[in-house]
């Protein structure tokens, strides 16, 4: 038994070398493609590629599907409180169609502990139609002091800004945060 053990433990060493939790090099570009497989039978050239090659289309890196006014929704928004709300909310607007918030109620103050952060955190999707924007929430909860959270935000034609409906109809713009 023991003529299985030290050979075992001799190529594992090595193994254990290249296991070490640090940066790891990405992996090397390949330098040509490869070539493909032939299935003609052995002995005979494979067929060789033609010298001449079809201009080919690649598709753009972004679908289509959003246009240059679209193109400044995506980021993230910022709403300072408005009443009712007395807190900031936060909106991040993906090219995906999927978004991020943060409802910033009572966030933890830094060098404290606290048994909740603070913050009620939801996730979901919008659209655009026209001068609105259709948010529906897939996760999150309305968590404590956290008022709800708007269906619709409508966008400004002239800035692109976002604003949110408050009490009695009173605009509650967002700006983009980090301005």
């Amino acid at each position: 038994m023991r003529t299985f053990i030290l050979p075992l433990a001799a190529l594992l060493a090595p193994l254990a070398a290249c296991t070490v939790n640090g940066p790891r090099e990405p992996a090397p570009e390949p330098s040509s493609p490869a070539e493909p497989l032939s299935t003609a039978a052995p002995g005979t050239p494979a067929p060789q590629a033609s010298a001449t090659v079809a201009p080919t289309t690649q598709a753009p890196a972004t679908t289509a599907r959003t246009t240059s006014g679209e193109e400044a929704l995506f980021g993230t928004w910022s709403s300072a409180a408005c009443a009712p709300r007395k807190y900031e909310r936060r909106l991040s607007l993906a090219k995906d169609g999927s978004f991020v918030a943060e409802d910033r109620v009572s966030p933890c103050p830094p060098n404290v502990v606290c048994v909740w952060s603070g913050i009620v955190h939801r996730k979901g999707a919008f659209k655009r139609a026209d001068r609105t924007l259709l948010l529906s929430v897939s996760e999150g909860s309305q968590g404590p002091g956290a008022h709800p959270f708007p269906t619709t935000l409508t966008i400004d034609p002239s800035t692109g800004a976002i604003a949110e409906t408050g009490e009695g109809g009173a605009s509650c713009p967002y700006e983009p945060a980090g301005k």
